[in-house]
């Protein structure tokens, strides 16, 4: 038979054990509305949303926000969504850069005045009379998470007012990580309003390397665009 506190901690253990998910949900939904500015409604609404419509048409990741706002019942929802979406992705971004900074900083601690990467060592290919005209386009085939990439990119920006624009497609991604690739242009500090411009244009590859260029082992790959033709360019041709 069961004393008075036994009889307690048993009734207590077993309304626990009773309800863990619901516990677990209640938390879930706070926390989550909590980090987007968002009430519990909101968030239910978010997941019925995300379950019964956008799944078919968004990445798995996409913000809790973003999906208010494109669904928002009345224009100050969306603008309030729009804003707040905004703020957040201004503080990602001052984040992202500081967080490079102190990269680029660790990485001058380490190697001095020497370079990671040699560019000299990237294969070279003469095809002719391949001076940068300021007609002329740049493209970059890169992957995410490749300091190879990056420093050719870097060495590739620094053209840009000698050619019309700059072209950067990732190799591995897919459309859906549209994301992740503004999220490496945030890294590599290229202005927003040179992306909105069209003097660099972010891409997926889509199979285009492997269509002009067959011959192409792995990123980085340097690519001059001259009207309609798409032809290797050795990175030892930047000045």
């Amino acid at each position: 038979m069961l004393g008075g506190n036994d009889a307690l901690e048993l009734s207590v253990t077993t309304i626990e054990q009773g309800m863990p998910s619901n516990s677990h949900q209640v938390q879930s939904e706070f926390t989550r509305g909590e980090h987007w500015g968002l009430s519990s409604n909101e968030i239910q609404r978010v997941d019925m949303l995300r379950r019964e419509f956008r799944r078919f048409l968004s990445d798995d990741r996409i913000s809790p926000l973003e999906i208010l706002g494109i669904h928002a019942r009345t224009d100050a929802d969306r603008k309030r969504y729009a804003q707040r979406w905004a703020q957040l992705m201004i503080e990602d971004a001052e984040r992202v850069l500081a967080f490079q900074r102190a990269y680029d900083e660790a990485v001058q601690d380490l190697l001095g005045n020497k370079s990671l990467v040699d560019l000299a060592q990237l294969p070279r290919r003469h095809t002719g009379d391949m001076s940068l005209r300021p007609t002329d386009r740049l493209a970059v085939f890169v992957t995410m998470n490749c300091h190879a990439c990056d420093v050719l990119f870097d060495r590739v920006a620094r053209m840009s007012t000698h050619v019309a624009g700059i072209d950067v497609y990732a190799l591995d991604l897919q459309q859906a990580n549209e994301r992740e690739l503004h999220r490496w242009a945030q890294f590599r500090g290229i202005p927003p309003a040179a992306v909105q411009n069209k003097r660099i244009t972010l891409n997926m590859d889509a199979g285009l390397l492997a269509r002009v260029h067959p011959r192409a082992e792995k990123a980085p790959v340097l690519m001059l665009r001259r009207g309609d033709r798409l032809v290797p360019y050795s990175p030892w041709r930047l000045p």
